[in-house]
């Protein structure tokens, strides 16, 4: 089994909050559909996003695009609605370099989810029908990195222009 097969993200919806569960790489190959699905869930009535990092080996900056987009983007309440379980040292040094952790609450300690909760492992690789919709959702994440904190643009501003190229290279074709 390739390392791509085994990355993968696992869902749950208990009540109003929603766990989301990596295995493995947490990358835009796994991840871009998470928005939609948030937004959806949100509508839905669901206030908060678990996101459970035990078994996250790594992540991308389109996943932390992910993590902060729940974070702005989630619905207008008292407190953070976003919560970091299970982040080891490199994930939380990650978060923290992008400006995400005054953004969430992060659980330091080892935390199992609530009984109850029964993972699924749900595809979000699927969201995009173009290599045009694709690149604007990367855009989009790695846009909501610089609105976190404007010092990520020295990080990413490179990348999102870059970005800007290629999506406009695309509407060209």
């Amino acid at each position: 089994m390739s390392n791509v097969e085994q990355d993968c993200l696992e869902v749950a919806v208990l009540g109003k909050t929603v766990y989301l569960k990596s295995r493995g790489y947490a990358t835009q190959r796994n991840s871009l559909g998470i928005p939609d699905f948030l937004a959806a869930m949100f509508r839905a009535g669901c206030r908060c996003v678990v996101f459970d990092l035990a078994e996250c080996k790594g992540m991308d900056s389109t996943f932390m695009g992910v993590i902060a987009d729940a974070a702005l983007a989630r619905p207008r309440q008292p407190g953070k609605s976003v919560v970091i379980l299970n982040a080891d040292q490199h994930a939380t040094r990650q978060l923290a370099r992008i400006g995400l952790v005054p953004m969430v609450c992060m659980k330091q300690e080892q935390v199992e989810l609530p009984e109850g909760v029964e993972l699924q492992e749900m595809s979000f690789v699927d969201f995009a029908n173009s290599k045009r919709k694709r690149l604007e959702r990367i855009r989009d994440l790695h846009s909501q990195l610089i609105r976190l904190n404007e010092g990520n643009r020295a990080l990413f501003g490179p990348f999102l222009e870059m970005l800007a190229e290629e999506c406009r290279l695309s509407r060209q074709q």
